[in-house]
C-alpha cells in the first residue's frame, strides 16, 4: 500500500492525478497511523481535505440558500411593477384634476403674493425686473474702474 501511495504522491506532484486519488491521498492521510517517511505530506493533504469539506458545505449553504432568493425577488418584482402603475395613475389624476385647471387659458403669474392672469400687467413686471439687471460685463467694469481708481 506504501508503494501505491508514493507512486499517488508522485503523480499529485506531477499534476497527472485524477480526482478520485487526490480523494484516496486525502483518505490516506487523514489516518492517524502513517509511516514516518510519509509524515511530511500530512499536512498538506489534511489541509487539502479541510478545504474540500469546506467548500461542500459552502456548496450545500449557496444551494439552499439561492432557491428563496429567487422566490423574493420575483415578489419584489411583481410589488415594484405594481407600485409603479400606481404611482403612473396617482400623477395622472392629479395632473388632471390640479386646482386652476378649469380657468380659460390658465396663464397666470404670482406677484407678491397675488395671481395676475392679466398678459398686459404680467408684461409691465416683467420689464420693470428686466430693467433692474445689470449686465455682467457692466459689474465687472464698475470693479475694474474701482481697483483702479
Amino acid at each position: 500500500m506504501t508503494t501505491d501511495i508514493r507512486h499517488l504522491i508522485d503523480k499529485y506532484f506531477e499534476g497527472e492525478t485524477s480526482a478520485e486519488e487526490e480523494k484516496i491521498l486525502r483518505r490516506y492521510f487523514a489516518q492517524k497511523e502513517i509511516p514516518e517517511e510519509l509524515k511530511g505530506y500530512t499536512s498538506l493533504f489534511r489541509f487539502l481535505d479541510d478545504e474540500a469539506a469546506a467548500l461542500a458545505v459552502l456548496n450545500e449553504i449557496q444551494q439552499k440558500s439561492s432557491a428563496p432568493v429567487r422566490r423574493n425577488s420575483l415578489f419584489f418584482k411583481r410589488l415594484r411593477s405594481i407600485a409603479a402603475v400606481a404611482a403612473i395613475f396617482i400623477v395622472a389624476v392629479l395632473i388632471l384634476t390640479r386646482p386652476g385647471s378649469g380657468s380659460s387659458n390658465g396663464d397666470y403669474v404670482w406677484i407678491d403674493g397675488q395671481q395676475i392672469t392679466d398678459p398686459s400687467t404680467v408684461r409691465e413686471y416683467a420689464e420693470s425686473a428686466f430693467g433692474k439687471v445689470k449686465p455682467e460685463t457692466d459689474i465687472i467694469e464698475d470693479q475694474l474702474r474701482f481697483m483702479l481708481e
